[in-house]
């Protein structure tokens, strides 16, 4: 999963230096606190299987993942507050980011409980 977490959060970051590029500000940085969570997973991936080639157990794999979630839809939060204006936006853009959120936070547990060795 380490890779396809390196993809989703390249892909999340081309889409916020687009929306930047074509002068949504606002909308780039709102997309930010969707990298949160599969960057996490890909850099905890990344360090403890390559770099110090230690297995993490699966409840601290999940710790990790959930506390990535909370970050993120906390920042979602914070983001929906300040940061968008107009009502309309600002319903949509929480259900949907927090949404996407649980669901790869789901998927990343779905993973990790598949490859647990018990």
């Amino acid at each position: 999963m380490v890779g396809e977490s390196f993809i989703i959060t390249g892909l999340l970051l081309i889409a916020a230096a687009s929306l930047f590029k074509s002068k949504r500000k606002k909308w780039a940085i709102a997309t930010l606190p969707l990298t949160v969570l599969p960057a996490v997973n890909a850099l905890v991936g990344f360090f403890s299987r390559v770099i110090l080639k230690v297995k993490l157990g699966f409840v601290t794999e999940i710790c990790i993942i959930m506390g990535a979630l909370i970050v993120s839809c906390t920042w979602i939060g914070f983001l929906t507050a300040t940061l968008l204006n107009r009502r309309k936006a600002r319903v949509p853009y929480m259900i949907g980011c927090i949404a996407f959120n649980i669901a790869l936070a789901a998927i990343f547990m779905g993973y990790y409980y598949s490859v647990l060795e018990l």
